[in-house]
C-alpha cells in the first residue's frame, strides 16, 4: 500500500509539473507492476488528450472497480465535454450514490444540467454542493453564472442552511467570531433551528463567553430535548463552576446514549470529587466494558480504589 501511494505521488507531482511523458513512464513501469489495474487505467485516462480514449480508459477502471468514485466523476466530465449529457448525469448519479457528501459530484451534475437548460435542477445541485462545502469556489461561481443567465433566486431554506454550514466551516477553521456572524444570519431565516444554537454555543464556549454559551446550549436543548451533545457540552461548560448541575447533564447524555464513553468518564470524575467512589467505579467499569483498552478509565479506577477505597 505504501509503495502504491509513493508511485501515485510521483505521478501527481509529474502532472503538476506538466511532465506528461514522465508521468506515463511511471504509470507504465511502476503502477502496472503493482497490479493496480483500476488506478492504472484511471491515470492513463488522466494523461490522455483524446476524449474518446479517456472515456474508454475510465470505463475500464470502473469495470475493474465498480465503486471507483473518482473514475465516475472524471468520466462524467468527459461525457459532458462530448455532449453526452444523459451519460454524464448517470455517472454523477452513481458518484453521489457512492458518496452522498461529495460536493464535487453535485456541482458537476449541476453544470451538466445547466448545459441541458435544466436551470432548476442545476440550482438544486449547486445549492447542495455549497451547503456541503460553503467555500466551494467552483460551485459558487457556477451558481453566479446561472443567476446571470436566468432570473432565479434562493429560497429561505437554502439561506438558513448555507449560513449554518458556513458557520460550521468557520468553527472548523478556528474562526469563532466569524462563525457567530454566520449563525446570526441563519437565525434570520429560522429562529427555531436547534443546530444553530448548538453551534453558537460551541463558538461562544471557544471564545470564553461562558454565559452566552450556556444560554445557547440551553436554547438548543429547549428546542430539542434529546440533543445528546448539547447536554454533554453544557455539562463540560459547568464542570468546574457547578459540578452537580454538570452531573445532571452528563447523566442525561448517557440516558440518551448508553455508549457515550466521554460522558461516563465525566460522571466518574465528578463522583470521585464528590466522594461517591463506588458509583464512580461503576461508571468506569462501564467504560472499560465498552472500550476494554481505555487507559484513562483504568488509571482513574485504580487511583480511586487504591487511594480512596482501601483506606
Amino acid at each position: 500500500m505504501k509503495e502504491k501511494q509513493k508511485v501515485i505521488r510521483k505521478i501527481l507531482n509529474s502532472l503538476n509539473a506538466n511532465d506528461l511523458e514522465y508521468a506515463r513512464k511511471i504509470i507504465e513501469r511502476d503502477l502496472k507492476r503493482l497490479n493496480c489495474d483500476d488506478e492504472y487505467y484511471f491515470y492513463l485516462a488522466l494523461i490522455s488528450s483524446d476524449m474518446q480514449e479517456k472515456k474508454k480508459l475510465y470505463t475500464k477502471a470502473i469495470e475493474v472497480n465498480p465503486d471507483f468514485l473518482d473514475a465516475y466523476i472524471n468520466r462524467g466530465l468527459v461525457n459532458n465535454e462530448l455532449g453526452e449529457y444523459k451519460e454524464s448525469i448517470k455517472d454523477y448519479d452513481k458518484a453521489i450514490e457512492l458518496d452522498r457528501k461529495c460536493a464535487l459530484a453535485f456541482n458537476n451534475r449541476g453544470y451538466t444540467k445547466f448545459r441541458q437548460k435544466d436551470y432548476e435542477g442545476a440550482l438544486a445541485d449547486y445549492n447542495k454542493a455549497i451547503i456541503l462545502n460553503p467555500k466551494f469556489r467552483m460551485a459558487l461561481d457556477n451558481k453566479a453564472l446561472l443567476f446571470s443567465t436566468v432570473c432565479m433566486e434562493d429560497d429561505k431554506d437554502f439561506s438558513e442552511k448555507f449560513y449554518l454550514s458556513l458557520g460550521i466551516s468557520e468553527i472548523n477553521e478556528g474562526n469563532f467570531t466569524e462563525a457567530l456572524k454566520d449563525f446570526d444570519e441563519s437565525l434570520k431565516y429560522n429562529k427555531d433551528n436547534e443546530l444553530v444554537y448548538f453551534y453558537k454555543g460551541i463558538a461562544c464556549h471557544s471564545l470564553g463567553k461562558d454565559k452566552e454559551a450556556y444560554e445557547n446550549y440551553s436554547k438548543a436543548i429547549k428546542l430539542n430535548k434529546i440533543m445528546t451533545d448539547a447536554y454533554f457540552n453544557r455539562g463540560q461548560l459547568l464542570f468546574k463552576t457547578n459540578p452537580k448541575e454538570a452531573l445532571d447533564d452528563f447523566v442525561t447524555a448517557v440516558a440518551l446514549d448508553s455508549k457515550f464513553v466521554d460522558a461516563y468518564y465525566s460522571i466518574a470524575v465528578i463522583q470521585k470529587d464528590l466522594g461517591q467512589y463506588e458509583d464512580a467505579v461503576k461508571n468506569l467499569d462501564k467504560i472499560i466494558e465498552l472500550e476494554p483498552q481505555s487507559v484513562n478509565a483504568k488509571a482513574l479506577r485504580k487511583l480511586i480504589q487504591t487511594k480512596y477505597m482501601n483506606k
